[in-house]
């Protein structure tokens, strides 16, 4: 399975996992928000977005640093 599709099946399994929630506080697990479950189901598929730095989406389109290209999702 490439990246594209490690990242959208955690994504899916995120949410058909009632354990989980939607949360601003508590955003980085057991509940995630909006950004926190992107970066973290690309971070689950090996693109390291968290580990450059992203915290939001915003951070990741603006930062060179966590910005994403091709030779990050190749499969």
């Amino acid at each position: 399975m490439g990246k594209i599709e490690t990242a959208t099946q955690w994504m899916i399994d995120l949410a058909n996992d009632d354990s989980h929630g939607y949360d601003q506080d508590s955003r980085w697990g057991p509940d995630y928000d909006c950004s926190s479950s992107v970066i973290s189901a690309w971070q689950y598929a090996g693109v390291p977005v968290k580990t450059k730095g992203a915290s939001s989406t915003y951070d990741m389109k603006d930062r060179k640093s966590t910005r994403l290209n091709s030779s990050h999702i190749a499969r």
